[in-house]
């Protein structure tokens, strides 16, 4: 039955057969299986599924799960019944013809890739709690962290009951791959956070999102990161300028230019914050101070990050904003199919950004024009600040956050507190 699946993606795709695919290939269903179905099976997991990858591992269920939602069944089960059906053909094509009407595209890499492995999260399945399992008893998921700022461990303690399962797992952000197997029903686990943000631990059990917890990790005033080759390198405090412009220092950016690095991670993230997610104004200056060599796009990723929640945002040189994306309302907006245009400006100059909520309204200004408008879904819970990602070197120029009882600065003074 496995074979028929990948036959039947095969088909949906296009592309020939998969035993010719490159790696560019597998790259490119990774990216269309997470704009689809909101949920992200790595490279080297469709490699296995394929066979492409000399290992004795086999794919799990939930992985056949998400390969036949992707073509449009519910379930790898769904898809096995319907196979074994007479109607398999033409639901098949009904299926195909509503993967259509969605308008499949291709996720843009570069910093987004930077993104979702720092902070972004992609859609996930439909929560479940142990209240809807008949046999089972309330099931307990709680985290502590241990330390203030970064890196920052948390302490995960968990009790499953008598909940049925065959596998659990604690899942500590978005990312599928980051998940700490649990050999026991009950007990006590912990993973050190090597950045700040916000971040959706999950209680899993057979694949389904059995708990969730919000964890939010905040920095201790303005600090940057240099973003590497999945290597990060913490830069001091006194290598940051304090005074009108964040950036850093003249001695530090010498030492920046002669090393090969992917970009400068620049975030406040406060330990206290109070200002109000469902009704705030932030409003922002920055500029691309030196470009990363080679890059095309110049892309800038600003993400404003409550305790609940977050929104992404991607600036870009005009003729790349179709690569561009958002994080909002737990789910990601391409550029694909939304006009991106007024996000494509000179990054390498001042750019003016001011976001808005309110009454349940995101509206996005670039440069006093407004540039976007989204109905928000979600609760951001208190705004905490600001997370910043260049692709090359960068530096903020105003930073203000507003709500109906606080109006704070964040540039002027490295320890400047929420």
């Amino acid at each position: 039955m496995k074979k028929h699946l990948i036959l039947s993606i095969e088909d949906h795709l296009g592309w020939g057969s998969g035993s010719s695919w490159t790696n560019k290939d597998f790259i490119q269903l990774s990216e269309r299986i997470l704009e689809v179905t909101g949920k992200q099976l790595s490279v080297t997991t469709l490699k296995r599924v394929w066979g492409r990858v000399g290992t004795l591992a086999s794919p799990s269920t939930t992985t056949f799960d998400i390969l036949s939602e992707f073509i449009g069944f519910e379930s790898w089960r769904h898809f096995q019944n319907q196979y074994n059906s007479k109607n398999y053909n033409l639901g098949r094509t009904r299926l195909k013809s509503r993967l259509l009407k969605l308008g499949l595209g291709i996720l843009g890499l570069g910093l987004l890739s930077l993104v979702i492995w720092s902070q972004g999260k992609v859609a996930t399945k439909q929560t479940i709690t142990a209240e809807n399992q008949s046999t089972s008893e309330a099931v307990l998921f709680e985290l502590d962290k241990v330390a203030s700022g970064y890196p920052n461990t948390v302490v995960f303690r968990y009790d499953y009951g008598n909940l049925d399962y065959d596998s659990i797992c604690i899942q500590q952000s978005w990312d599928s791959r980051k998940q700490i197997p649990l050999k026991n029903a009950k007990g006590l686990v912990t993973s050190t956070y090597y950045q700040p943000g916000y971040f959706l631990a999950k209680l899993i059990a057979d694949g389904q999102i059995v708990k969730e917890r919000n964890l939010y990790i905040p920095t201790e005033g303005w600090q940057g990161m240099l973003l590497g080759n999945d290597e990060l390198s913490y830069l001091k405090p006194d290598e940051l300028n304090s005074e009108e412009i964040i950036n850093v220092i003249p001695e530090t950016w010498n030492r920046l230019q002669e090393i090969d690095n992917e970009g400068l991670y620049l975030a406040h993230l406060s330990s206290k914050p109070n200002i109000n997610g469902a009704n705030f104004e932030l409003n922002t200056s920055f500029r691309m101070s030196k470009t990363k060599e080679g890059s095309i796009c110049h892309n800038v990723r600003m993400t404003v990050t409550g305790t609940r929640e977050v929104i992404s945002l991607a600036f870009s040189i005009p003729g790349c904003v179709g690569d561009l994306s958002f994080f909002i309302n737990n789910e990601m907006v391409s550029g694909k199919n939304h006009d991106f245009s007024a996000f494509g400006t000179n990054t390498d100059e001042w750019t003016r950004c001011q976001v808005k909520v309110k009454n349940e309204i995101l509206k996005v200004f670039v440069d006093g024009q407004e540039a976007f408008s989204k109905e928000l879904t979600v609760d951001l819970g208190k705004i905490g600040g600001a997370q910043w990602y260049f692709e090359g070197l960068g530096e903020i120029r105003e930073l203000t956050l507003t709500d109906d009882k606080t109006e704070i600065n964040l540039v002027g003074d490295l320890n400047d507190e929420l």
